[in-house]
């Protein structure tokens, strides 16, 4: 019987995406158009105060007070602009409903699938991505999250006719979740997860010395072919690390093995070991900072307080949303950095590290995540803080310079019964 009532919610659900209404991608920018008296969030930390800024064919042309013919002008005083935040480590675009497997592509059944490419799977035509898009959150990174190695990444936009209009960086990281060294109450239990922890450890290390040493071999292996890059710099390494007892084998594990770019995802238990962090140089994406205490022993704010002792060691950091639904809260983004300002961290530097500071460990800072001249207009305006849950509402957003349409599902719901039940009052009146 249950079974039979999930399967009925499914088809509802379905019937529901059919015959909702999705934007459709925005038009290439046809006109200059100059943002007029806002206060510009830069996204590298600077404020420009009642300031113009001004973007033509999707690049920004500068900020000065000179406008071009033809120029499409809006009106921002009162308002901020701010860059376009970034997603990463999201399974944003890989699912539509959890609860229906057809829909969900973030996992796959082995444990070991480098070769798999979120690329070919993101699904631009996705109802949920609307809903991201309304709280500025222009960019992904669409990330496999099932396995140990799971696969490779790119770089995403939010609004695209399909995945080939969508990549903003192609195949440019590799995922790896270091096994976590648990502990159990039952003796038998113990040895056996240990004895599996050091086979897939084992299996890691042969794995990526195998692709170190895989150059032009007259059969192709595909699984090491998606490794390779990683020694030459042609691909990021992001490794998900569970505590500090397994950071100090990643640290190992890089070092012998002389990988160049790696980059970290973890939590407030790297604590103590932010000086190696730091002393080998490693960006760190800060995993989950609205999550509980990792042990009985720690602060209960200390997942909050995490980012300041993170930037107070001059790490290199950024944000992510995952987690449960990670892929329909992302659009709570902002908000997550919002907190790391209400623990210490400024608002201009909170802004960074969703945006400039991602867009640098990605490696797509020459074009995105500041607002600079000669980069991309991917970006957006709100009529209050961006970072703040209340005051938020973002009234126009551009990815490349093109106009982005910020009606989604949840708004047509929410106006249509507005609709009824303010027709609803006016019956009862006039009654």
């Amino acid at each position: 019987m249950k079974f039979t009532y999930i399967l009925i919610l499914n088809f509802y659900l379905l019937g529901i995406l059919t015959f909702a209404q999705r934007p459709k991608p925005a038009p290439h920018q046809s006109r200059p158009i100059v943002i007029q008296g806002a206060t510009i969030h830069t996204g590298t930390g600077e404020v420009l105060n009642n300031a113009n800024l001004i973007f033509k064919d999707g690049i920004i042309t500068g900020f000065g007070k000179e406008i071009p013919a033809n120029a499409e002008i809006i009106n921002a005083v009162g308002k901020h602009v701010y860059p376009g935040f970034i997603l990463v480590n999201n399974t944003l675009g890989l699912v539509e409903i959890a609860a229906t497997n057809a829909t969900v592509d973030f996992k796959e059944a082995n444990n070991f699938t480098p070769e798999v490419r979120t690329l070919i799977a993101f699904n631009t035509d996705s109802h949920i991505i609307p809903t991201i898009r309304t709280n500025g959150v222009l960019l992904t990174q669409p990330v496999m999250k099932q396995g140990i190695l799971t696969g490779t990444s790119s770089v995403m936009n939010l609004d695209a006719w399909n995945w080939e209009d969508a990549v903003v960086a192609k195949d440019n990281g590799l995922h790896l979740f270091w096994p976590r060294d648990r502990d159990y109450i039952d003796p038998k239990r113990e040895k056996e997860a240990k004895e599996q922890r050091e086979k897939n450890i084992r299996k890691i290390n042969n794995l990526f010395k195998r692709a170190k040493a895989y150059k032009n071999p007259e059969i192709k292996d595909f699984k090491l072919e998606s490794i390779a890059p990683i020694f030459t710099g042609n691909k990021k390494l992001y490794i998900q690390i569970p505590g500090a007892d397994e950071g100090l084998e990643v640290l190992s594990f890089i070092d012998q093995l002389e990988i160049p770019e790696v980059v970290w995802i973890g939590g407030s238990s790297l604590l103590p070991i932010l000086d190696h962090i730091k002393n080998a140089d490693i960006p760190l994406i800060i995993h989950r900072p609205h999550s509980l205490p990792h042990d009985a022993s720690s602060s209960p704010n200390l997942s909050y307080e995490f980012a300041k002792l993170v930037h107070d060691k001059g790490i290199l950091y950024g944000l992510d949303y995952s987690g449960d639904m990670e892929y329909h809260g992302g659009r709570n983004l902002p908000f997550v950095a919002g907190t790391t300002v209400a623990y210490g961290i400024d608002k201009e530097v909170a802004i960074q590290s969703i945006s400039y500071n991602l867009a640098k460990i990605l490696g797509i800072d020459k074009k995105y995540g500041s607002l600079e001249k000669g980069k991309s207009a991917t970006l957006f305006i709100s009529e209050g803080d961006a970072l703040d849950a209340l005051s938020n509402e973002v009234t126009h957003a551009f990815i490349d310079g093109r106009k982005i349409d910020l009606n989604n599902q949840q708004k047509e719901l929410y106006n249509r019964y507005k609709e009824k039940y303010r027709q609803d009052r006016h019956l009862q009146v006039t009654q």
